[in-house]
Formats: C-alpha cells, structure tokens, sequence
C-alpha cells in the first residue's frame, strides 16, 4: 500500500489509549493523525521537570506479563527495563506492615491474617480465574461474571467481611480506580487482581524518551483540542474540527478512533450521537491530584519504599519514587476523603504539605529539607468503569456500529492498566475495516470561531 493511496485515520486522544491505537494502526499502513489536547502527549502518562531531572507524573511501573505494551517498548526504541518489583506497606495498629514482591508468600499470609475463610476461599477463585484465562484480567471476564451472579455479591464489600476487603481489596482499586471497595462491582476485581499477581519493572531512562521516539512515528497536533466530528448526510463520519487559535479547522479523514476518557468522547459525540454519548456519560471517573517532592535525604528504605493509607485520610498513597530514589517521594490523593480536597481546586504546594503531615507519624519526613516539588490534579483522572459493565458494552457495540467511519477505545474498554489499554486499542484498530476506506484529498478549511 502506497503512502499517498493509504487511509487517513485521525487519532484523538494523546494519552496511553491514543498512542497505542496510533501504533496499532501505523503498523496496518495508515497515515495517522494524532490529536491532543494539551501541549506533549502522554496523558496521564506525561512527564514533568523537577530539579532539572524529567519525571513521570503518572503510571510507569511496567508489570511483566504487560506483553503488548513490551512489545511497543521493543519496536519504538527498544529501551532497557529496571528492577522496580512489588513492594507496599500499610499501617495496622499503628505499625506498619509490609508486603514485598520478593517475599510474596510471607506478604500474602501477612494480609490474609484475620480472613474469615469465605474470604480466603472467594479469594482462591478470583485468583484461579485470573490466572488461567488472562482474558479474565479485562473488564467483563466471564467467568468474574458467573462468580459475582453466584455469590449474589456486586461489591467488594458483599463478597469479602469489612476487614479484609480494606486490607486487601481497597489498595488495588484505590490505586489504579479511585474507588472505594464499596464502589467495585466483583466483575471488576480482574483487571486490579491482575496487577497484584504481576511483579515490576521501570523504564531505565523514563517515559519521556519512549513519547519523543514514537512522536516520530506519526504526525502529532498538540494543543489541538477536537470539540466535535464532521458528518456526511448518510451519518459517516468524515473528519474532526478542532479548536485552535482563535478558530475552527476542518480535516477530513478515512476514519476516526475517539480514544479520550469517556467523559470527553461524550462531550464530543453529544451533537451526532448522543444515545453513544449518554452511555459514555454512565462511565465514572475519580479526581487524583500527584505530587512528586524531592529531599536533601532518603525517605523511604529499601525494605519499606511505599505506604499505603486509611480510609480516614486523604492522602492514598506515599511511595519512592524508584528503588534507588528513596529521597524523592511520589504522594498520591485519591479516594472518598481525597474527593473533598480536590474538589477544593488545592495547590500542588498544599498537596506537599498535606502528604507531609499525613506520611511524618510513620516515616518521618518533616526532619529533612525539601528541594522542589511538581504535580498536577486531574478532575477525570482515574477510571472507575461502568456499573453493569457487561450490559454497557454491548449497548455500546450496538450503538457504535450504527455510525461509520467512527470507532471508540480507551480505558473504560478494557481496564486502566498499560497493558489493558493497549488489549482495548488493539481490538478497536483490528476491528476497523482500512481496505474499505477511500482516502479524499486532505482538505483543510477554516472558519472563525
């Protein structure tokens, strides 16, 4: 297939689920546009400086069994892997309790202590499930499915006792949801218990390196927000307009994949498609705020780089920053407190502040000098996945493929790890028909907003 006679697909959306349907579909021999909103692309990936050192922001643990997006690390520029491993801590009695990815065995009895053993056994069968069919680690595994019905427990909370579902469950889903146990559907449980089955590594030179080499791969529009989608009079959808200094510009592609958070896509379907858009607005998303603060000296030890918080406080999460980065300290907010704060609209210095008062009683803090700071909230920052996800997807096929030339991908698909994005994304790109596409002669009109 000929450069000129290949298809034009636009890609909207510049975060994880953009960039691995742009690979995906640059791989099938499509000219891809990419489209986003904020200045560099990443997402909730996106990196930020701090002591003249470029950071991640957002996720960077890669687990092992992240095979799709390994196989994206090895192609664009094949970049080397850490060790990071899996290490957590949380406070009990007021004592801090540690699990460690090298002592899974001791770590998972640790947890288990105090268990009832419909807890342990419930538990086994998730577990079982996941392991055997890595399918089940999506969102509407079906066997998670036919276990939830059996139960007839939707939450975390009906299928384990109170005790073990916030030891236990509650750390998973805080951390890559936002949600509080009470607010995850069993069916859910896969795509968090699969992270808790995997171990971890970190790229050894950082995400940014990974973005700029694949920015080469195709043509990216940063600060390109697209506000709505061009359609023809059959109801095919012919290109995107976006909103850019001061104007409205018009492309017209072959295809177009919306792979931002389910709140934007609905924003941007409402005027063409709002039975797609009103069901995207069904999906939750949770408010994160990060902040990453370096000091004069280490934190954190080897043996506990990272803990986990109570209910009872906003703040979810403090952890080092890598396993060698012990004095830089990565605190995360999120969860039902952490809502109030944010919502708040707080500085990233009050962020600081507030993961200082919170970590001090058990990692002291507060004794060494803090260098610098970077952060950011995110208002839609972390997915929580639709109620009746099995009944959702479907009523989304259905909706979808009345509207040609539009296809949908992100991380309400499939789950919101690395690896869950890129499963989504592949899915959606192998499921567009590219040969059936007739590429006009690109067009670019302008109107004033």
């Amino acid at each position: 297939m000929s450069t000129q006679s290949a298809p034009r697909v636009a890609v909207v959306g510049g975060g994880i689920s953009g960039i691995a349907a742009a690979y995906y579909l640059q791989l099938r021999g499509a000219r891809v546009d990419l489209f986003e909103a904020e200045a560099t692309l990443g997402g909730r990936m996106a990196t930020a400086t701090l002591n003249g050192r470029e950071i991640s922001l957002g996720g960077k643990n890669i687990g092992m069994n992240y095979s799709l997006f390994r196989e994206f690390v090895r192609d664009i520029n094949n970049q080397q892997f850490e060790h990071f491993g899996l290490n957590s801590s949380r406070i009990e009695d007021g004592r801090i309790k540690t699990f460690d990815g090298s002592r899974r065995v001791q770590g998972m009895l640790g947890f288990l202590r105090g268990a009832t053993p419909r807890d342990i056994y419930r538990l086994l069968r998730l577990m079982q499930a996941v392991r055997r069919d890595r399918s089940e680690g999506d969102l509407g595994g079906p066997r998670l499915q036919r276990l939830h019905r059996r139960w007839g427990a939707s939450r975390l909370t009906e299928a384990f006792s109170p005790g073990f579902a916030e030891r236990f469950t509650r750390p998973l889903v805080l951390r890559m949801n936002g949600a509080e146990p009470a607010e995850v559907p069993v069916a859910n449980f896969g795509t968090n218990l699969c992270t808790a089955l995997d171990s971890y590594e970190q790229l050894r030179e950082g995400v940014g390196p990974l973005l700029h080499d694949f920015a080469q791969r195709v043509t990216v529009h940063t600060q390109a927000p697209v506000v709505q989608l061009q359609r023809a009079d059959d109801g095919a959808t012919t290109g995107v307009v976006i909103a850019r200094h001061g104007s409205q510009e018009r492309w017209q592609f072959d295809h177009v994949v919306l792979a931002t958070p389910a709140p934007v896509s609905a924003r941007v379907l409402l005027p063409h498609a709002p039975a797609v858009a009103e069901l995207l607005q069904h999906v939750r998303y949770y408010p994160v705020g990060i902040v990453v603060a370096d000091y004069d000296r280490d934190v954190f030890s080897r043996d506990v780089r990272a803990l986990v918080f109570p209910a009872d406080s906003p703040l979810s999460n403090a952890g080092a920053y890598g396993i060698d980065d012990r004095n830089r300290v990565r605190y995360t907010f999120s969860g039902r407190r952490a809502r109030e704060l944010l919502a708040s609209a707080p500085s990233v210095e009050r962020l600081v502040l507030e993961g200082e008062r919170a970590l001090d009683p058990y990692i002291p803090v507060r004794d060494k000098q803090r260098l610098g700071f970077a952060g950011k909230v995110l208002t839609t920052g972390l997915c929580a996945y639709a109620e009746d996800f099995s009944g959702f997807a479907e009523a989304l096929v259905r909706e979808v493929s009345l509207l040609p030339g539009l296809s949908l991908t992100g991380d309400y698909l499939a789950g919101a790890s690395l690896e869950n994005c890129f499963r989504a994304a592949k899915r959606c790109v192998d499921g567009i028909d590219l040969a059936a596409a007739q590429p006009p002669a690109p067009t670019l009109a302008q109107a004033a907003a």
